[in-house]
């Protein structure tokens, strides 16, 4: 909230309002419209003579001590004198003789003025007490909690705002997390950044954590990678080899082909030092692909006839990774029959080939109902969030 631009303007208007109240005898409402001129005109000591002139009348009225105190607020917000502003205003919230409608006016200013004194726990007091639905002093609360590292208020404040938060406000929430070293803290916000306003650089951040978490398994590595490439975060040429061969040995050439394929077309494989061994990968990709589409009708065969569901299940995985949906009862079936190691990591994948088929509804439902907790459960999660 920029409020140094706001001041004058702002506080000059309530000294004008006091001025110009009905009821102040000659006396003293010459001297305060004068004083109000030399406010606007930056010509703050001879404002203050003219309001000591009002104060100086005798046999005053409450209303017309009430506008002298006002103008003198005024100057004192005028001339930057924060600390003396603030004070003014809670003075005249204090004395208990304003409508309500400048019990706000005067609980804004003193906000403002305790922000801009560096007392942000008195900000952040007036705001609660006098503006607590006020969207124009909202930044300004939420400015004060991080200011006093108040990661807890900050974020209660936050996500008590319109879904979804401002992107701003959740920023302010991370950068808070992380001065205060709450990593369980900044990794929610940047999931919630992630979710809200999803982007390569929050996905980056977020998969950086994530991967780096110890309960994080290595047989979820080239799934991971799927996500990567579905949220568009780069990824070096160590990591395309890498998955390409993982893709070979888990037997889908179909999905390696895709992975180096795409280091290629992106520029990041095929030129340095390794470019060579990185071409020779491509070619083996594109052989075993070939091999397994000569080999597929009768690898399906025997594996139906022996009941293999491990097998079909990659046959499966292999077809979806082709862009053929008759892949997909194959790994469903598989699921069901209750003979895979790991249905968790299998109720992931057919959602994520559900996906790459287009068939967004279903890969959600499928990611809703991954079973059995852990990395799998958590990763599923994560892709929900994939746009």
């Amino acid at each position: 909230m920029r409020l140094k631009g706001l001041v004058p303007a702002c506080f000059l208007m309530l000294a004008a309002g006091a001025a110009h109240a009905g009821g102040l005898r000659p006396a003293i409402a010459k001297p305060l419209q004068f004083a109000e001129h030399y406010i606007s005109a930056q010509k703050y000591a001879a404002a203050e003579k003219q309001v000591a002139k009002a104060a100086a009348v005798r046999d005053k009225t409450a209303a017309e001590d009430l506008a002298i105190a006002q103008v003198h607020a005024a100057i004192d917000a005028a001339e930057q004198n924060y600390p003396a502003a603030s004070a003014d205003y809670a003075a005249l919230i204090a004395a208990g003789q304003l409508p309500q409608a400048q019990v706000t006016l005067m609980a804004e200013a003193e906000a403002s003025m305790d922000y801009q004194a560096g007392n942000f726990a008195g900000t952040i007091a007036t705001v609660k007490k006098y503006l607590p639905h006020d969207p124009q002093f909202a930044p300004l609360l939420l400015q004060s909690y991080l200011k006093t590292n108040d990661c807890p208020a900050l974020q209660e404040a936050v996500h008590n705002m319109p879904i979804p938060p401002p992107e701003t406000d959740l920023q302010m929430v991370a950068f808070c997390d992380a001065n205060a070293k709450d990593s369980a803290g900044y990794q929610a916000t940047i999931a919630t950044l992630v979710a809200d306003y999803p982007t390569p650089a929050y996905w980056t951040e977020l998969l950086g954590m994530e991967q780096a978490n110890p309960d994080f398994s290595n047989n979820l590595a080239l799934d991971f990678f799927r996500l990567k490439l579905a949220t568009g975060v780069p990824a070096a040429a160590a990591d395309y080899v890498n998955m390409t061969e993982a893709a070979l040995e888990a037997g889908l050439p179909n999905e390696a082909v895709s992975i180096i394929n795409h280091g290629f077309s992106t520029g990041v494989l095929g030129t340095g030092a390794d470019a060579d061994r990185q071409a020779r990968l491509k070619t083996l990709a594109a052989k075993r692909l070939a091999a397994a589409q000569a080999n597929a009708a009768q690898q399906l065969q025997t594996s139906t006839a022996a009941q293999d569901q491990p097998t079909l299940f990659t046959i499966g995985l292999n077809d979806a990774d082709s862009g053929n949906a008759a892949g997909i009862p194959l790994m469903a079936t598989a699921i069901r029959s209750g003979k895979l190691t790991q249905p968790g990591e299998a109720e992931l994948e057919l959602g994520i080939a559900y996906h790459e088929l287009g068939q967004q509804p279903n890969a959600k439902a499928m990611w809703e109902a991954v079973q059995g907790g852990g990395a799998p459960v958590e990763m599923a999660k994560l892709w929900l969030d994939v746009r």
